[in-house]
């Protein structure tokens, strides 16, 4: 645990998230208050690479619950291991003395016979560690009343076992892309932060870390092709390292500056869904954004960039 909200902010960019000092004092006092943090906001904006920041920072492990529509507690919390507890239960049955159901029934519900989902194995931890819930506005109120016991008291009720207290209590991050409403009970739990997508600035020294070699005009014209493209009415608007990804392979293929005649590459790379896909593909629509990414790559102020970038490498060397 860092001494301060600096310190956290250092750490953090050490280990490549660039942020800002509000997110860092969000997650000091989080993680010195034992609260988790509601990190709401646009899908691929950084909001899980965050939570992974923090774990890489703290050299912990990161214990992911991944949410989906019509998940459980057996999948969240764990379940009995069944064919081990048959096995114990035909042993038992088949020794010379006749058997203490009462001590079977109590020995097949106990702790050793118990597979631990990530809920139940991140308070175990003997050192504390990261707990992400990904994707919690996927789940029902009912799995969100669950979750309220662990993050209120840091216990899990388990059925036929009793309750378990947390061996160390985890710095838990739960992200939600705000397909519904959370529910209040959880909200006062939590600290609340809204991850956006950074300036076109900052994303162009995420770019420049990513691709050192490649000119700054290419980072600032990256910069510039994700602000039009998120501007656009896409279903998906590119990620943070979507736009790497396209950095990375301008690199590869030796392209300066994405042109109108770069599409059928470029394509695969910023549309992934067909409704994307057709919608890029309509007359002049390519050829817009790219133009419109050449403006706002001309707003990018090159000075913001380089002062940027060479904060994010004073940091990391330090």
């Amino acid at each position: 645990m860092y001494a301060s909200p600096d310190e956290t902010l250092v750490a953090l960019e050490r280990e490549g998230y660039f942020t800002d000092l509000k997110t860092a004092t969000t997650v000091y006092l989080a993680g010195r208050l034992h609260r988790p943090v509601l990190l709401e906001g646009p899908a691929g904006a950084g909001k899980t690479e965050l939570a992974a920041s923090v774990a890489r920072s703290y050299r912990v492990p990161l214990l992911r619950l991944q949410c989906y529509q019509g998940i459980n507690e057996e999948k969240a919390i764990g379940q009995y291991d069944k064919s081990l507890q048959e096995l114990y239960v035909l042993l038992t049955s088949k020794s010379d003395r006749a058997p203490d159901w009462t001590e079977i029934k109590r020995e097949v519900t106990s702790r050793a016979y118990f597979i631990a989902g990530p809920l139940l194995e991140a308070i175990e931890q003997n050192q504390r560690c990261v707990l992400l819930i990904d994707e919690i506005d996927k789940v029902d109120y009912a799995f969100e009343a669950m979750l309220l016991e662990l993050l209120s008291v840091w216990t899990l009720s388990i059925p036929k076992m009793g309750t378990v207290h947390a061996t160390s209590i985890p710095h838990v991050f739960l992200t939600s892309n705000q397909e519904r409403r959370l529910g209040d009970p959880l909200r006062r739990r939590s600290f609340y932060l809204v991850v956006e997508h950074p300036t076109a600035e900052r994303e162009a020294a995420i770019v420049a870390r990513r691709t050192p070699d490649a000119d700054e005009k290419t980072h600032r014209f990256i910069a510039g092709l994700a602000k039009s493209l998120r501007a656009y009415t896409m279903e998906k608007p590119p990620s943070i390292s979507e736009m790497n990804d396209v950095a990375l392979a301008m690199q590869l293929l030796g392209i300066e500056q994405i042109r109108p005649e770069h599409k059928d590459i470029m394509l695969p790379l910023i549309a992934k869904t067909e409704g994307d896909r057709k919608r890029l593909l309509m007359r002049q629509a390519f050829e817009s954004i790219v133009r419109i990414a050449g403006r706002y790559a001309s707003e990018v102020s090159p000075e913001e960039v380089t002062d940027i970038a060479a904060i994010f490498a004073e940091k990391a060397e330090a």
